[in-house]
């Protein structure tokens, strides 16, 4: 687990202020940042609601293994930290008793100020950590709505910024504080204006850097530094601009190249779930059919990748398949599943398709007889339709279109399709088969395909060809190899 990647999340970019000490202090570490940008400020937000939103940052993150977790964010921390301390097993690290110790510390008036977001206000989280440490120290706490939506702007560095600051802080001054906390991560941003605003004599205490002293200390308390020397990897994610965040990103880190990919987390379960899929080795088959979760677990366990089903993500929500051809509706499955739960997605669309029917009941082959019936239903509108058609005019074939969606390359969907070729006949043999398949004859075989052993029908079958073409260009292009 040493090399596993450490995480860092905030609503927004403000968390970047923890994660640039921490690129400082720990350089060798590999680090991914989560700002969920599309829903901030979380200030305003009800606490259970707050919470609610760290449990989808949380579980996000948990997809790629991560060692430990980092609440760069004020808010957070004080709605959500001893919620996921108490159920996660990695060390959870938040950022209000490093900036409250700090404080302590630094103070020589025995009053502290505090400046943050309204929620952190309202929990009274950092008055709550002063006070625990020592009862004679004064606390003046007051929020700063206005500072969060100036940094996610870009404006932190404006003459704008600078009269925001200067007349917010204006009723701190005269109080006799001599020492204020910086308690929301975006604020550091704004440090000249706010070192400007309650003059030089006042010091400054920035939460997140303090925050990054005790990463560092569980991180050998727990043998959890990593072993290499060479400079770590940085992985950067946001729900809301790419484009705003590598802006703000590139500025603050001083980093000219950044890769920030937009990811959209409301998919994510909003509690703790015991089992969370990694991001690494698994695949997600679009179904919750069990039979084809198997079949296709069974091809991509050749390639050391795990497979599982849409049950396995009780609170994603179902995509519609509205497609006129199986490819455009295996489409849809994968690229939005994918979307949805930031992991590779392998969908299909398959059925039956009759010459002498133009190609129906193809994409409605589930429900050719209506929404509400049944295989019996099915069955028998097709030997309806097909009461004049001739016995050697009944070609059919069963046709699966395979799409597998990948969420680092959105744009690039693998296409695979195989086909199995018979005719339809009209009274019905075997009992291995459901839907169409006791009326689909195989000539060369001399059975319907539900007279055939699964064995059989798995070498034969469209899905198994499809699976064996999807082989053949994953190798072609050197995805997902051994």
């Amino acid at each position: 687990m040493n090399s596993a990647p450490i995480a860092f999340m905030d609503s927004g970019v403000g968390g970047l202020t923890v994660l640039r000490e921490a690129m400082r202090q720990l350089p060798h570490e590999d680090v991914i940042f989560l700002g969920d940008q599309a829903r901030l400020p979380y200030g305003p937000r009800p606490a259970a609601q707050v919470r609610e939103f760290s449990w989808q940052m949380t579980n996000f993150l948990r997809r790629f293994g991560i060692k430990m977790l980092v609440i760069a964010c004020n808010t957070a921390t004080a709605a959500a930290l001893e919620d996921l301390r108490s159920q996660l097993d990695i060390p959870v690290v938040g950022v209000i008793v490093p900036g409250a110790r700090a404080a302590v510390k630094a103070t020589a008036t025995r009053h502290i100020g505090v400046i943050a977001t309204e929620g952190t206000v309202r929990s009274g989280a950092y008055e709550k950590a002063i006070k625990r440490r020592t009862n004679d120290i004064k606390v003046t706490s007051m929020a700063a709505p206005k500072f969060v939506p100036l940094v996610e702007s870009n404006e932190y560095k404006s003459p704008i910024a600078k009269k925001v600051v200067a007349e917010t802080l204006q009723p701190l001054l005269g109080q006799g504080i001599d020492t204020l906390v910086m308690g929301c991560t975006h604020y550091p941003l704004l440090r000249p204006f706010i070192q400007d605003a309650v003059g030089p004599d006042v010091k400054l205490i920035d939460s997140g850097r303090e925050t990054v002293g005790e990463v560092s200390v569980l991180l050998d308390y727990f043998n959890l530094a990593t072993d290499k020397q060479t400079t770590g990897s940085r992985r950067f994610f946001t729900t809301g601009s790419a484009e705003m965040f590598k802006t703000i990103a590139g500025d603050w880190l001083d980093m000219a190249d950044i890769n920030v990919q937009h990811v959209d987390i409301e998919g994510e379960p909003s509690t703790y779930q015991r089992v969370i899929a990694a991001h690494d080795n698994t695949i997600v088959v679009a179904s919750t059919n069990k039979g084809k979760i198997a079949e296709i677990g069974k091809f991509f366990a050749a390639r050391d990748m795990r497979v599982v089903g849409l049950d396995a993500f009780p609170h994603v929500e179902e995509v519609d398949e509205t497609g006129t051809t199986f490819e455009e509706n295996a489409r849809l499955k994968a690229d939005g599943y994918s979307k949805q739960l930031h992991l590779p997605v392998i969908a299909d669309d398959s059925g039956l398709m009759v010459d002498a029917l133009d190609g129906a009941p193809g994409v409605f082959s589930a429900r050719y007889a209506g929404e509400a019936h049944n295989d019996a239903a099915n069955n028998a509108k097709l030997l309806a339709s097909l009461a004049d058609t001739p016995k050697d005019k009944r070609q059919a074939q069963f046709r699966s279109v395979l799409v597998l969606a990948r969420p680092d390359h959105p744009d690039e969907d693998i296409v695979a399709s195989g086909s199995v070729h018979g005719e339809i006949v009209s009274i019905p043999r075997g009992d291995n088969g459901f839907g169409y398949d006791p009326f689909f004859f195989l000539p060369e075989l001399g059975m319907t395909m539900a007279e055939l052993s699964m064995d059989q029908k798995n070498e034969i079958s469209h899905r198994g060809a499809a699976l064996r073409n999807l082989g053949k260009i994953l190798n072609e292009k050197g995805i997902l190899q051994k």
